[in-house]
């Protein structure tokens, strides 16, 4: 038992714990009769940077000079903090949250499929995900709230190639339609979700219509290999 509590209290101190896996330990503690609260807690992780910061400023002036080439080429982390949020911003950890969406998209990565449900209606679209294994589309596990939308973008990345109907929703990761429709069904982009020309308009104006404070975006699955 005292190896299985250095092991516990080690782990504690060295690693910065979420809040599910401090619950987990506590009550794997809690089992063996021993009070947690007299054990070392992990520390809080400071954040790098945050609105207003002298960071966020420099980032703030380099987004207001060029917008579309400043989401596509930053991290979400730093468009956040470009436009005054919170870097946690886009992903959605409240259930509750998840859970009242009228409107709910679920990426699908290993079918290559886009399910969107609204008003009790479910449709599913092909998708071409972000190629392996350089760029495969992140945050599979997780939901995001859709952020900036755009009606035609285009890639200051890559050549300004068009991205109609776009909806951000991961920093510049973003859901939009493709002249590319025949690869559509297999990983094809770089990490965007390609949807074909009518697929994308019919999920832009669904969003549009429920607003993006009801709609929720998860992404689920693993990327198969070309």
């Amino acid at each position: 038992m005292k190896l299985l509590l250095s092991a516990i209290v080690l782990s504690l101190a060295a690693v910065q714990a979420n809040a599910a896996d401090l619950s987990r330990y506590t009550g794997d503690i809690s089992a063996l009769g021993v009070d947690a609260a007299a054990l070392p807690q992990p520390a809080v992780p400071e954040l790098r940077s945050y609105p207003g910061s002298e960071e966020a400023v420099a980032l703030a002036a380099e987004a207001a000079a060029d917008p579309d080439k400043f989401i596509d080429e930053h991290t979400p982390a730093e468009v956040a903090l470009a436009f005054g949020f919170v870097p946690t911003r886009f992903m959605v950890t409240s259930q509750a949250r998840v859970d009242s969406a009228t409107t709910r998209i679920t990426v699908d990565l290993s079918r290559q499929r886009l399910v969107l449900q609204s008003a009790g209606k479910t449709s599913e679209f092909k998708i071409s995900s972000g190629l392996m294994p350089d760029h495969g589309t992140p945050g599979s596990g997780h939901c995001f709230a859709p952020d900036i939308m755009q009606e035609m973008h285009y890639s200051s990345l890559y050549n300004k190639a068009p991205m109609p109907h776009s909806i951000f929703f991961n920093g510049n990761i973003a859901i939009h339609a493709t002249e590319a429709e025949w690869k559509l069904g297999q990983p094809a982009s770089h990490g965007c979700v390609r949807l074909s020309a009518a697929a994308a308009k019919t999920v832009y104006e669904t969003v549009l219509a429920a607003g993006k404070a009801n709609t929720i975006i998860c992404v689920k699955g693993v990327t198969p290999q070309n």
